[in-house]
This record gives structure tokens, C-alpha cells and sequence, in this order.
């Protein structure tokens, strides 16, 4: 692969991944359909929900499906909106994550990697000016792209 630089921006990196697939679904899709975007996808722990046009409105990560769908090997501290919640959660809408932090194609790396690693945040979603979809990096991609710059401190 490559190596960029951190002041690349990030439409150059999607470049790079672009054979990636997205893990998406729509924000009606059931709970089975939930679980099969996330397997077909390897390389997320994010599914993202898309409207028909293809603008993000939230994603789900696997630690809140789990969560959801898991909530019966909980012990006893779950608490009564948590169950509620859980078994009234039958589509993607149900279960969508907030807040979201999102970069655009137009972005520079080395901003949005310092806003990842403030906010713990290991993958992000990327949008065009009109707030679709197009892509995603992940804190490894940057670092497996950015190697040199990384590792040497340039």
C-alpha cells in the first residue's frame, strides 16, 4: 500500500480503500438484517444507517446490538428503561447510536486522527459535501497508511 502523508486529505485515502465494503442498512430494517450487514462486513464494528438517499442518520455499533439483543445474560443491574428499550427494538432506527462524529472527503488526516484518539473513537464515517455516505477509516487505516509519518514523528 502506499504511504501518504498526514496532511493528505481524506478523498485520498478513500481512494486507497475504495474496493472496501460499507456496512449499511436502512433505518427499518429488522434485527435479522441488523446482524447480516454486520457479518458480511469484516472489517467494522460500525453499521450505518443510511436514509434512501444515502445520508447517514446514525449507526449502530456491536457493542449496542449486544446490548440489546444480549440484555438477558445481563445480571440484575439492568434497570427498567434499559429492558424496555431492549425488547421494544425491532429495526435499525431502534438501536442507532448518538452522537456522531463524521469527516468529510475535503478533510485532512492528522486533524480527524486527533479528534479519534481525544474521543476514543476507532472508525469514522465519511461524507461528500451533501452528507452522503462514501466511505469509512478506521484508526488502523491511518496508521497502516501514515506509517512512515507515525512512526518516525514527521
Amino acid at each position: 500500500m502506499k504511504q501518504k502523508r498526514l496532511s493528505a486529505t481524506v478523498a485520498e485515502f478513500i481512494e486507497i480503500l475504495h474496493e472496501r465494503k460499507l456496512a449499511r442498512v436502512y433505518p427499518d430494517a429488522d434485527i435479522k438484517e441488523v446482524i447480516s450487514a454486520f457479518a458480511d462486513t469484516g472489517h467494522t464494528r460500525l453499521l450505518y444507517v443510511v436514509s434512501r438517499e444515502q445520508k447517514l442518520l446514525g449507526v449502530i455499533s456491536t457493542g449496542n446490538l449486544a446490548r440489546s439483543l444480549l440484555i438477558h445474560l445481563r445480571g440484575p443491574e439492568i434497570d427498567s428503561l434499559q429492558l424496555m428499550h431492549a425488547i421494544t427494538s425491532e429495526t435499525a432506527a431502534d438501536l442507532i447510536d448518538r452522537p456522531l462524529m463524521t469527516a468529510y472527503l475535503s478533510d485532512t488526516i492528522e486533524p480527524i486522527l486527533k479528534r479519534m484518539v481525544a474521543a476514543n473513537i476507532k472508525e469514522i464515517p465519511i461524507l461528500d459535501n451533501e452528507e452522503h455516505l462514501v466511505g469509512d477509516l478506521t484508526l488502523v487505516d491511518i496508521l497502516h497508511i501514515c506509517a512512515d509519518d507515525i512512526v518516525t514523528g514527521k
